[in-house]
């Protein structure tokens, strides 16, 4: 059985998605067409299933946790939407 997010999962699906093609092809046996469900110790899986999206920067077997993922996830977009103060 794959993973449930296997139809849309951006690793899966978006060459490039990670640098190494050897490290997706490696991604992609063990987690995501794994017949034994290894698929659930995903962390793309997991963070998906939490939040109802997975941010780019998560891989299958990031340390983050879902909370500190969430965390980074809103200081890059913060970073992106502060605008510098204005020297007067």
């Amino acid at each position: 059985m794959h993973c449930p997010n296997y139809p849309t999962c951006q690793l899966v699906h978006i060459q490039g998605f990670v640098e190494s093609d050897d490290l997706r092809e490696d991604y992609i046996l063990k987690y995501c067409t794994d017949i034994h469900g290894f698929w659930a110790s995903c962390k793309r899986f997991n963070t998906h299933r939490m939040l109802h999206f997975c941010p780019d920067f998560v891989l299958p077997d990031t340390p983050l946790t879902v909370d500190e993922i969430m965390d980074r996830f809103d200081d890059e977009i913060n970073q992106g939407t502060t605008k510098e103060p204005k020297m007067t």
